[in-house]
């Protein structure tokens, strides 16, 4: 895909993307042809986080791909607005920030044999902020406006996403011990008797504080949703189920210690599993909510595994017991 001088064409497609995946291909692709070289890698941090490395959008790179620490390190250099060109053993490397509103949330490096044209480094400086505008913009659709913890599409996506394999894992430690993803979904205790006693204003704000709770317990490259009404879902990883159930249960934990202004302690219900084969989103999250309807049946404030229950049990539901 070709364009004219000042990238109309390449514009057009890349705001028009309406999915992250159809958007960074589209970057990948306009950067080649713009470059008219394939000695070029992209990083960009999706989670806007200064704490987290970028991830390498273009895997088929020629280059030598960056371990998490080197991306990491390269990108706390960058500076914003400021290109870096630097010259060995007949290479040249240019280094092209990408931010997003003043940060730096990524960078371009290409490796060349001649020093690049201002106009074309301009231009992918350019290239690079539209991109980084329609990725911010697609992050905020995915967002609960109320707690800005993810929100129940973006939920369905990312599930698919990991039990297909695409969802990717970031190295935690120096292990070579794989971590497993699992599932858990989170619902308040009692939570219409906080409406009903004081208000839905009050009852919000327990709902944000929970959400807070809830991303506090968890690490940044975890994924923490909004699922809706009072329940939360989360998806993240661990050695073992083991592990998950104690993580679990200091959230938990955690909850029930919170003093809740004007409404006091509050209790949450878990239920959880691994993502351990193929299926379908909504027999997953049936599986999950067997086990939290567990857990809230067998007396609230419990985390329940879904492994826990027994295979033919039918987990019935107490119509008593407010779930939505």
């Amino acid at each position: 895909m070709k364009a004219n001088n000042c990238g109309h064409e390449w514009i057009i497609s890349l705001t028009q993307q309406e999915e992250e995946s159809d958007l960074d291909a589209s970057l990948v692709q306009i950067i080649g042809d713009l470059l008219e070289v394939e000695n070029f890698a992209i990083y960009i941090n999706k989670h806007f986080s200064a704490q987290l490395p970028p991830t390498l959008i273009n895997t088929h790179t020629r280059l030598k791909v960056l371990e998490s620490n080197e991306a990491l390190a390269l990108l706390n250099k960058v500076t914003q607005n400021k290109i870096r060109v630097s010259r060995a053993l007949g290479v040249v490397t240019t280094y092209v920030p990408v931010y997003y509103f003043g940060k730096v949330i990524g960078i371009l490096l290409i490796e060349t044999t001649k020093e690049l044209a201002q106009t074309t480094t301009m231009l992918a400086v350019h290239i690079l902020n539209i991109y980084a505008n329609q990725l911010g913009l697609l992050h905020k659709s995915r967002l609960d406006p109320l707690t800005e913890l993810l929100n129940r599409q973006t939920f369905d996506k990312k599930v698919i996403e990991i039990v297909s394999g695409k969802g990717f894992l970031l190295p935690r430690d120096d292990t070579n011990e794989k971590r497993r993803w699992y599932l858990a979904i989170a619902d308040i205790d009692h939570f219409k008797r906080v409406n009903d006693s004081y208000g839905h204003v009050i009852g919000d704000e327990v709902i944000l504080l929970v959400a807070r709770l809830l991303k506090n317990n968890f690490r940044l490259e975890d994924y923490v949703f909004r699922y809706g009404g009072e329940e939360f879902a989360v998806l993240f990883q661990t050695k073992t189920e083991a592990q998950a159930h104690i993580a679990l249960n200091r959230l938990r934990s955690n909850i029930a210690e919170y003093p809740f202004p004007q409404v006091g302690q509050l209790t949450i219900s878990i239920g959880f599993l691994e993502l351990a084969s193929i299926d379908t989103v909504s027999s997953i999250v049936n599986q999950a909510d067997m086990a939290l309807y567990h857990s809230k049946n067998s007396g609230r404030n419990k985390v329940t595994a879904y492994s826990e229950l027994e295979v033919n049990e039918e987990v019935t539901t107490d119509n008593s017991i407010e779930l939505f």
